[in-house]
């Protein structure tokens, strides 16, 4: 079978498959849509209307439809549960004060969380991805009474040279992350750490290959300097780990991958 012919076979099953988790998901949106949130908390106003209806059609079906986090589908994937947005941190940051800014939404949603069963944003554009990203803000906003208060994004810094030393990363790992990940990066005989709603949930086996909230450099950067909030994965700011510390730690990374 030429390379032609292979392409064509995988991008009709790729089309095909999409297709079918669109048809199979559509009865999970309608449940979601009809059934009542078990919050008692306010719902934003009419103002968030058009984004509120994006949330119930794509978002409900495991967040809840008050993002409370009670979805049909909450529950369904093992060891991972959906953001209630009105009670927990988001988790993939990269400001200074680790508080989600826009950007950090929109990069979530376009991405999704493909290794905890979220899906990219493959039935929005972009203007119904910000409509999303307002009413996420505003649940946010309702549930702490208050706007919050966003900082700066952190730049990622270029590097200084193309690849950084092995064995400092190895050592860094072992001094900083070996703890919840173990020695071997596969968090295999470390124990299950909660979050900040009590649930446990063990660290990620980083040999997979898989990242939360992304594996490029920048994704990277941003989970070492930030951290996860919410969870016991702290942060490293500059005072902790410098530039290139952390380049070493990245380059460790990769090469736990199986």
């Amino acid at each position: 079978m030429n390379v032609a012919t292979r392409g064509l076979l995988l991008g009709g099953a790729l089309i095909a498959g999409t297709w079918l988790i669109f048809q199979t998901a559509t009865g999970y949106w309608q449940q979601a849509a009809a059934t009542e949130p078990i919050t008692s908390a306010a719902m934003p106003s009419d103002a968030f209307a058009a984004g509120a209806a994006l949330f119930q059609r794509d978002c409900a079906h495991c967040h809840g439809v008050a993002g409370d986090g009670s979805g049909e589908l909450a529950g369904t994937v093992p060891d991972f549960f959906p953001r209630s947005f009105r009670e927990e941190s988001m988790r993939f940051v990269s400001t200074e004060n680790r508080a989600a800014c826009r950007e950090d939404l929109l990069r979530t949603i376009r991405r999704g969380i493909p290794e905890a069963g979220m899906p990219p944003s493959l039935t929005t554009h972009a203007a119904e991805q910000e409509q999303i990203a307002d009413f996420l803000i505003e649940l946010h906003r309702i549930a702490r009474e208050k706007v919050l208060d966003v900082g700066e994004q952190i730049q990622v810094p270029e590097r200084l040279s193309p690849t950084s030393n092995s064995e400092e990363g190895k050592q860094l790992f072992l001094a900083n992350c070996s703890a919840c990940h173990g020695a071997d990066g596969k968090a295999g005989a470390v124990p299950e750490f909660p979050d900040e709603l009590g649930r446990l949930a063990k660290a990620r086996d980083l040999t997979r290959g898989e990242f939360f909230g992304g594996a490029s450099d920048a994704d990277l950067f941003w989970r070492i300097r930030c951290g996860l909030p919410g969870t016991v994965m702290p942060a490293f700011p500059s005072t902790s780990l410098s530039d290139e510390q952390v380049w070493a730690l990245i380059d460790h990374l990769r090469t736990l991958e199986d």
